[in-house]
């Protein structure tokens, strides 16, 4: 029977791989996408189910941060086959994602696995920077648009 401690850091891994240079889309890395999409949408807290491939609230679900989730979920199988888990082991994976309060663009984010005897994996919460800078998200409508004619 394998160890359970030995998944003790994935949660930190999923957290810096989601952040990292490899996961980049057209104009910006995942922060950048959270950041400007969250702040657009006047949205301070949100989650990533990876697992399931949703983003709550769904007014994110924006295609650069839903094309990424399988990867994470990838990521969890290829280390419980690597410490010979089943596959199966792991039945839920979220990350926990809160806007920086002050004016300097950051996110808090946390990231829990959750195993099929209902144990957690909880990562610790770390502090990542946006990087790029910062671009328009949503499209904005009709009346937004007429409003900035006016101003």
């Amino acid at each position: 029977m394998p160890k359970v401690n030995r998944l003790n850091g994935l949660p930190n891994t999923i957290t810096q791989q989601f952040f990292s240079t490899t996961f980049y889309y057209r104009k910006g890395y995942m922060g950048d996408w959270i950041f400007n999409s969250a702040s657009e949408k006047n949205v301070s807290e949100l989650t990533l189910d990876f697992w399931n491939n949703t983003v709550e609230p769904n007014v994110l679900e924006i295609k650069p941060i839903l094309r990424q989730l399988p990867r994470l979920k990838e990521t969890v199988w290829k280390t419980l086959k690597s410490q010979n888990f089943e596959s199966d082991f792991i039945r839920s994976g979220i990350s926990n994602i809160k806007m920086g309060k002050t004016g300097y663009r950051y996110l808090y984010c946390k990231t829990i696995l959750t195993d099929k005897n209902g144990k957690e994996y909880i990562g610790k919460e770390y502090l990542e920077s946006v990087y790029e800078d910062k671009f328009q998200v949503f499209k904005p409508n009709l009346i937004k648009v007429i409003k900035k004619i006016f101003e």
